[in-house]
């Protein structure tokens, strides 16, 4: 899996929309929106608060670490 689909999943496993997630990661506008999109690619500063917003590890978050999401 692609990182936007690591945060797509882990988003929707933890009922998060969108937007609430980019609130809680501290981003502005509808940048999780973009991300899963694949329209922009985050800084490992905004994977970092995104891991810890969703409330995985980095390493579940990127994928380095397998974990079934459903």
């Amino acid at each position: 899996m692609t990182l936007r689909e690591h945060i797509t999943a882990l988003r929707k496993k933890n009922k998060l929309s969108q937007q609430e997630l980019d609130k809680r990661a501290n981003t502005s506008g509808d940048l999780v929106g973009r991300y899963e999109r694949d329209e922009v690619k985050p800084s490992i500063e905004v994977v970092i608060k995104l891991a810890d917003a969703i409330g995985e590890s980095l390493d579940i978050l990127v994928g380095k670490t397998t974990r079934t999401y459903f």
